[in-house]
């Protein structure tokens, strides 16, 4: 029996140191798990400032695009209307130089007309004075005598 006391001590003994091992064990392993936590917590109350900065400067961004998207629109628009109001300059531009060139050739018709009426004046002056010597021949012709008509060199001649 001696052996066998002497083998449970030993046993007991190796259990004791074994049983304290593990308690250790345990205890380390229970703080590492402790300083785990604490070291996740900060990283957890950091992710979530992180988060709250992030959506504050997505917030700001989308602000900016939304404002600059708002300044770009009103600049279209006015863009569109500086050439909406071009166009209607152009167009009354054009209808000023369509009204100079009427106004031009309105004149140049009246122009014309007064150069024609000029022209069949003239022309219905010779005519009346070609009629009257036509007349006056066939009356000395009526008569029986022969009628000379006056040459330009006579009516030089007269003067």
């Amino acid at each position: 029996m001696s052996q066998i006391s002497k083998l449970t001590k030993h046993i007991n003994k190796k259990l004791k140191v074994f049983d304290t091992k593990l308690k250790t064990s345990f205890i380390l392993i229970r703080q590492d798990l402790d300083d785990m936590q604490i070291i996740v917590d900060a990283m957890k109350k950091y992710l979530k400032k992180k988060d709250r900065e992030y959506e504050n400067q997505n917030k700001h961004t989308t602000k900016t695009q939304v404002k600059i998207q708002k300044q770009i629109d009103e600049f279209t628009q006015k863009t569109i209307q500086l050439k909406l109001a071009l166009s209607q300059v152009n167009a009354i531009k054009q209808e000023v130089v369509i009204r100079k060139d009427l106004a031009r050739i309105e004149d140049r018709i009246k122009t014309s007309f007064k150069n024609e009426i000029e022209k069949y004046k003239q022309e219905t002056t010779t005519l009346k004075e070609e009629l009257k010597e036509s007349n006056k021949r066939i009356k000395a012709l009526e008569k029986g005598t022969i009628y000379e008509k006056k040459s330009w060199f006579s009516k030089i001649s007269d003067k």
